[in-house]
């Protein structure tokens, strides 16, 4: 029986990677940190293990005897003012697992990417993997830290570690513990009136990154990097499926860039009184102003890909909320 490492394990993710993985008959182990929300996990019939990806030590030994490693452990957030802490984990803590997957002899390491680590294409049409990263002047930490953590990817390959990337767009599907996307339903839902901005994005289904994870574990060729999406859908058209999913009115005030430049502003402002992430920031705003739409092709080329509608995604994530009492 083939052994799996998988970092990130109480993610969303990395929760249902375990489960399929184990579900397909590989022996996994699952590495959590110290008080981490296993909810995503309940059920999971393989070994958690606690660690964190910033211990090079600590990785080796949990690693070693792993024939594979798949790295979806990572730092999601569009608040700019925590840049170290996005670069800490999501820089140096590829490093070190990169590291560790070297010294413990893993056969092939699959690390989790975004499309936020690609490029933004001069025509501003759809992008692939092959537009180099170009966002620095945008001034978006977590897009810049995943793009350093890819070039981590890269100097493991010159020392020989076979590895592969894959870039999924924002994601959405059950054990969203942390309400990454999921957020948007618990938001939308007590709305009267349903606001959205210009734009759009790649979005796609855990269900869907899942599949991609595990096939380009067998069939990524070594140092490639693959998006994986569902749907090019704009705001507009994404919250109103959530909104039909949910049983809110459907989007219909259009909010100025301007006014969510200065929503935003506030809501960072707030949460430093709070202590909670604002649902909005100013590098979401900066975002939604870029070309965000991404292309699958290559994936559905070389690894069988076969994404899935977002409405899916969306209908299993608002259940698995309601059945954990997170609604």
């Amino acid at each position: 029986m083939e052994r799996v490492f998988v970092t990130g394990a109480n993610g969303l993710i990395g929760s249902n990677l375990c489960h399929k993985l184990g579900e397909l008959g590989y022996e996994v182990a699952g590495m959590v940190r110290e008080k981490s929300n296993l909810l995503g996990l309940k059920g999971f019939n393989g070994k958690i293990v606690k660690g964190d990806i910033l211990d090079e030590s600590v990785l080796v030994r949990l690693m070693e005897g792993s024939d594979y490693v798949f790295h979806t452990a990572g730092l999601v957030s569009f608040d700019n003012r925590i840049r170290e802490q996005l670069f800490r984990v999501n820089v140096d803590g590829v490093r070190s697992v990169v590291n560790a997957a070297l010294k413990a002899g893993v056969k092939k390491l699959v690390h989790t990417s975004s499309v936020a680590a690609i490029g933004i294409p001069s025509s501003g049409e759809v992008a692939d993997e092959s537009v180099g990263y170009n966002r620095f002047k945008y001034g978006v930490a977590y897009g810049d830290s995943k793009h350093y953590g890819e070039l981590e990817i890269g100097k493991g390959l010159e020392r020989g570690l076979d590895s592969v990337i894959v870039n999924p767009g924002s994601i959405m599907g059950q054990r969203d513990v942390y309400m990454h996307s999921g957020v948007l339903l618990r938001v939308l839902k007590g709305m009267k009136f349903v606001p959205y901005v210009s734009g759009g994005m790649c979005s796609v289904g855990a269900d869907d990154v899942v599949d991609g994870e595990i096939a380009a574990l067998k069939l990524g060729r070594t140092g490639e990097r693959y998006v994986l999406g569902s749907e090019n859908i704009t705001f507009k058209e994404l919250f109103g499926k959530i909104c039909t999913v949910v049983g809110a009115p459907q989007p219909s005030i259009h909010v100025p860039l301007t006014v969510a430049r200065g929503a935003a502003s506030f809501l960072e402002l707030l949460s430093g009184f709070t202590g909670k992430p604002p649902v909005l920031t100013r590098a979401h705003v900066v975002s939604a102003t870029l070309p965000h739409y991404f292309s699958s092709q290559k994936a559905i080329n070389e690894l069988g890909y076969r994404p899935r509608p977002i409405m899916e995604a969306i209908r299993k994530s608002y259940e698995w909320y309601v059945a954990n009492g997170l609604m």
